[in-house]
C-alpha cells in the first residue's frame, strides 16, 4: 500500500468529499476547490484566475471545506460509501481464500447497509 503524507491524505479526503457534495456548493466555490486541492494549484494562480486577492481565494476554500465536511456530518454519504466499498473489498478478498461462508456473511451485512 501506498503511504500518503497528511497533506496528501486530506486533499484525497476533500476530494472524495467535492465528488459528493460539489454540486451543493456555488459553481465558483467548487472550481476553486477542484483548482486547489485536485490540480494543485496555489492561492496565487487561483487568484490571478480569478482576479481576486490570495486572502479572498483562502477564504473561499476554507468556507467551502467548512460547508462539504457540514455536508458529511449531516449526511454520512462518504463514510456509507467507504464501508460499503471495505465490505466488497473484504468479501472479495474471502472468495479468494476460497472463504466463501464469510464471504456471504460480509455480503448479507451489505445488504443490510444498504
Amino acid at each position: 500500500m501506498i503511504e500518503m503524507s497528511d497533506k496528501t491524505a486530506k486533499n484525497v479526503d476533500i476530494c472524495l468529499l467535492l465528488d459528493f457534495y460539489g454540486q451543493l456548493l456555488t459553481e465558483k466555490t467548487r472550481e476553486m476547490l477542484e483548482l486547489h486541492f485536485a490540480e494543485d494549484m496555489s492561492l496565487a494562480e487561483i487568484s490571478e484566475q480569478y482576479n481576486i486577492s490570495r486572502q479572498a481565494v483562502h477564504d473561499s476554500l476554507k468556507r467551502g471545506v467548512t460547508s462539504l465536511q457540514e455536508y458529511e456530518q449531516k449526511l454520512n454519504l462518504v463514510m456509507r460509501f467507504t464501508m460499503q466499498t471495505n465490505c466488497i473489498e473484504e468479501a472479495i478478498c474471502d472468495i479468494r481464500d476460497g472463504k466463501a461462508n464469510e464471504a456471504i456473511d460480509k455480503l448479507s451485512k451489505l445488504t443490510q447497509m444498504l
